[in-house]
């Protein structure tokens, strides 16, 4: 997997708010969810498209076509959910449309992860039961 490209999704609300650099930093430091992807790696994100989810189809079909057009093959792209979708923070609970984003995803040939950047303090949150932990 010399040629692999990683993809966050990231909420479209959330980003209003988050520029998604913790992500990005912790795919760069390869830390948490990134800590296992080898040097030469490629970043992307991108959010949801907005609520309920139905704009990931059109997104992920324009990256489709951009990857066919430089011959990337979907197996070397893993898209990560980004926390911000899948697990209660302090921007949001988790997205009621996750899975059939996912779903979305799959379908369409993608490997998908749940996670990216995960706070202290949020983390701190979900040890004590304030905020709920994965979906």
């Amino acid at each position: 997997m010399a040629n692999l490209l990683v993809v966050v999704i990231q909420c479209d609300d959330v980003t209003k708010r988050c520029s998604g650099f913790a992500c990005m930093n912790d795919f760069y430091e390869r830390t948490g969810a990134f800590a296992d992807y080898p040097d030469g790696t490629r970043y992307m994100s991108m959010t949801c498209g907005g609520c309920c989810g139905n704009f990931i189809t059109a997104k992920i079909e324009h990256l489709t076509k951009k990857l066919e057009q430089i011959n990337f093959a979907k197996q070397d792209v893993i898209v990560h959910l980004a926390s911000c979708i899948c697990s209660e923070n302090s921007h949001r609970q988790p997205c009621p449309f996750m899975n059939r984003i996912k779903n979305t995803l799959t379908r369409k040939g993608y490997e998908v992860k749940l996670g990216s950047h995960i706070s202290k303090k949020a983390q701190t949150k979900r040890d004590a039961g304030i905020y709920k932990s994965w979906q």
